[in-house]
């Protein structure tokens, strides 16, 4: 087995996501509820005290906010960066935090986790690549734009889990303060579906064999029109790319498919 990509849960209530070779079992965020991040650990059969290590991506209280109550009972290793790990008021004992840094890789029992830098309104907010045995997933959520680092990291993974925030014209019809929409439009917020288009028109190699599109808006998006613009993107470099991508969807409510490899 190479890697194994479950979903927990994926939006602004709450992101969790399971990685596992099989042996080693990883949670990347732990933003729903520590008693909600049990419950859909069970129902994919996996027990809490099997959790090898928690990744961290950010501070925001949709990526973290179930750290605390989740560990309390677990002797497991939270890797963060530091600032985030200050900007969070997370307390964890000292033997449990593995400090964590934009571009140096670390590894968990053999799953190289490669952390980089992306742009978002958070402290020291990271993506990741993950590889095992010849596999490559990205996680890349909570960003404002796809820079050129992030094209080149997400380059010959089998497997891409990316933010497609907004709908633009939803955002800019919908209900939030004007403020808070600059800040969701913003090149530190969140991608629109737009963006995920463009980059998946000119920029994605084509080796994915799933895109899982994530952390979309409950009010400035719909799982359809995420899903239309990206297929529309995808079909126009079919001749080109000569690949088998499927496009799947991340939801807030329900535990994704398992993505194996």
């Amino acid at each position: 087995m190479g890697l194994d990509i479950t979903i927990l849960g994926s939006g602004s209530s709450g992101n969790a996501t399971l990685v596992s070779d099989g042996e080693t079992h990883v949670l990347v965020d732990v933003g729903l509820s520590g008693r909600e991040t049990v419950r859909r650990l069970r129902e994919c059969g996996m027990e809490p005290d099997r959790i090898a290590a928690i990744v961290i991506s950010h501070e925001h209280g949709d990526h973290c906010r179930g750290l605390v109550p989740f560990v309390k009972s677990l002797e497991v290793p939270v890797f963060i960066t530091s600032d985030a790990l200050a900007a969070s008021g997370i307390s964890l004992e000292a033997r449990r935090v593995e400090r964590i840094q934009a571009g140096v890789p670390f590894d968990i029992n053999g799953i190289l986790f490669t952390p980089f830098d992306i742009p978002h309104d958070a402290a020291d907010p990271i993506a990741l690549t993950i590889e095992r045995r010849g596999v490559k997933a990205g996680i890349v959520v909570d960003l404002g734009y796809i820079s050129n680092l992030v094209v080149e990291r997400l380059r010959g993974c089998d497997c891409i889990v990316l933010e497609s925030n907004h709908d633009l014209q939803m955002l800019r019809v919908g209900p939030y303060p004007w403020a808070l929409k600059q800040r969701v439009m913003s090149r530190r917020g969140h991608l629109s579906n737009e963006t995920v288009a463009r980059y998946l028109a000119n920029e994605f190699d084509g080796r994915a064999r799933h895109v899982v599109l994530a952390h979309l808006s409950q009010k400035n998006n719909l799982p359809e029109l995420a899903l239309e613009s990206a297929r529309r993107a995808l079909e126009e470099r079919a001749m080109l790319l000569c690949n088998q991508t499927r496009l799947e969807m991340a939801g807030p409510d329900a535990v994704s498919r398992t993505y194996s490899y």
